[in-house]
Parts: structure tokens; C-alpha cells; sequence
């Protein structure tokens, strides 16, 4: 019985001087913000992809088919503003959505999320 009751007042002792180790762990993140890192000299200097039409039929269509899954139809239209004009259709040919973005893949117009 004391072999027992030692066991256990050694680990307690054990637990309770390394508690203080484990509460003292500081968080240095906390406080900042998500994109505190960046910098706008960064930002204004990035270089950005412009996308051709078959790029963002590619993108397009990989985004409809994990949204809406097998049978959804997309097409990508250049407008007369060099902007991109992508329909979703289903099998029976109905729109499901319609969105224009620009060159950088960006909405330009009817951004809202369905």
C-alpha cells in the first residue's frame, strides 16, 4: 500500500511542477490581425496572372463541378469591356448562375453568392 501512495504522490508532484511550464506558453499572435504581415509595398507590387479565356473556363468548371457536381455546363464568354461572362447550366439546359469577371479572375459584377 505505501509502494502505491508514493506512485501516486510522485506524479502528482510531477504534474503540479511542470504546470507552470505548460500554462506559461505565450500566444505571440494574439492581439494582431489576420493580415497584419503584409505590407501595401507588397500588395502594389505583386505581379498578377492575367487569365485567358481557356484558363477561366478551366477554373470555372472545376469550381461548378465541386459545387454543383456531374452534369453542370459552363460557358465563358469574352464581353466588349475585355471581361469574362460565365454561365452555369444544367442538364436540361436551365441557368443556374450567371457572373462576370475580369482578367485577374476577379467578379466584376454580381459578386453576391448564391
Amino acid at each position: 500500500m505505501k509502494k502505491t501512495t508514493t506512485i501516486a504522490a510522485l506524479s502528482a508532484a510531477t504534474l503540479l511542477g511542470a504546470a507552470p511550464l505548460l500554462v506559461s506558453a505565450d500566444d505571440d499572435d494574439r492581439g494582431k490581425s489576420r493580415y497584419e504581415h503584409r505590407t501595401d509595398s507588397k500588395l502594389m507590387n505583386a505581379n498578377l496572372k492575367q487569365y485567358s479565356t481557356d484558363e477561366m473556363r478551366i477554373m470555372a468548371y472545376g469550381q461548378a463541378l465541386r459545387r454543383f457536381g456531374p452534369g453542370v455546363e459552363v460557358t465563358v464568354n469574352e464581353t466588349k469591356d475585355g471581361t469574362y461572362l460565365v454561365q452555369l447550366r444544367d442538364a436540361e439546359q436551365n441557368l443556374i448562375r450567371e457572373q462576370e469577371f475580369n482578367k485577374y479572375a476577379a467578379p466584376v459584377r454580381g459578386s453576391h453568392q448564391n
